[in-house]
């Protein structure tokens, strides 16, 4: 495990292993394309991306990060307790805990497998070798469709947006193009994809806040860090839910890169309902 993994709260797969066994993949063709479902939210998701990647503050770049997708708002902080109800002051922060338990416990149950296809990657290496020649980072996004008869969801398309890098940044252009081709095509975004060109493979705690907007959307969402300088050369990650998922949607650190609490924020997603399969893939890019 490497030092920036270990700082930004990385755990390997066995966390993952708490989760239910994934549907089994069945066999992809292009009879599997019957009952493919357009999931109708698939467009006001990347909606809701683009206009928050507007209205996003500009922050300072971290040594290693990916300003892809901002991070949600946070929460309001709690209205502080009163004298007059100090029974309530011990109970509720007790309360809170059980319902995101809770709550967790039933996003669990409802993740569903994610095909992905295994060449994916390379494809996407290759797509971003140039920049990655120039020490320039390199993003796309992974989209799809839920296949409905079978209860999960398969990666179709790599699409790789108009964008602008620097060494550790990379930020989506012209989210309209990304909006329209979506809508166009009935995908939604499955997950995301970027280069660490010359730094190792984890996930740095802007790339953490990254997905935490994805998974807040949708809980099977998935990272992909290639790191072709690196071994291992590629990761796929989420956070873990409970605790990851909360303890960054909940962070009010302005600074880009910064530490989270000492607990398991996230770990690999293809230990558990992530299926890297022989599968067709189309490359989109609108650069």
């Amino acid at each position: 495990m490497s030092t920036h993994q270990r700082t930004q709260g990385y755990v390997p797969g066995a966390w993952g292993s708490t989760l239910p066994p994934a549907a089994p993949a069945l066999p992809f063709g292009t009879a599997g394309h019957a009952g493919v479902g357009a999931t109708g939210w698939g467009a006001a998701q990347a909606l809701e991306t683009a206009r928050a990647a507007a209205a996003a503050p500009t922050a300072p770049p971290a040594s290693y990060s990916t300003s892809f997708v901002p991070p949600p708002p946070p929460s309001a902080p709690a209205p502080a307790p009163t004298a007059r109800e100090p029974e309530r002051a011990v109970r509720e922060p007790e309360r809170v805990v059980r319902e995101h338990e809770r709550a967790a416990s039933e996003r669990r149950k409802r993740l569903r497998t994610v095909v992905f296809p295994q060449s994916a990657i390379q494809r996407f290496l290759s797509i971003a070798s140039a920049n990655t020649a120039r020490n320039l980072e390199t993003c796309g996004l992974l989209l799809g469709r839920e296949i409905v008869r079978a209860g999960r969801y398969v990666v179709e398309t790599l699409l790789i947006p108009k964008q602008h890098a620097t060494s550790d940044t990379c930020t989506m252009d012209e989210e309209e193009a990304v909006l329209s081709f979506t809508e166009a095509r009935g995908l939604i975004t499955l997950g995301w994809i970027h280069t660490h060109p010359s730094q190792s493979c984890f996930m740095s705690s802007v790339d953490l806040h990254t997905h935490a907007s994805f998974q807040r959307m949708l809980p099977e969402s998935f990272a992909v860090v290639c790191a072709p300088k690196s071994d291992p050369t590629f990761g796929i990650f989420r956070l873990t839910d409970p605790p990851g998922l909360h303890t960054v949607l909940q962070c009010t650190e302005k600074q880009a890169f910064h530490p989270h609490p000492d607990v398991p924020i996230y770990t690999d997603a293809d230990k558990g309902h992530v299926l890297i399969r022989d599968a067709p893939l189309e490359i989109a890019d609108l650069r």
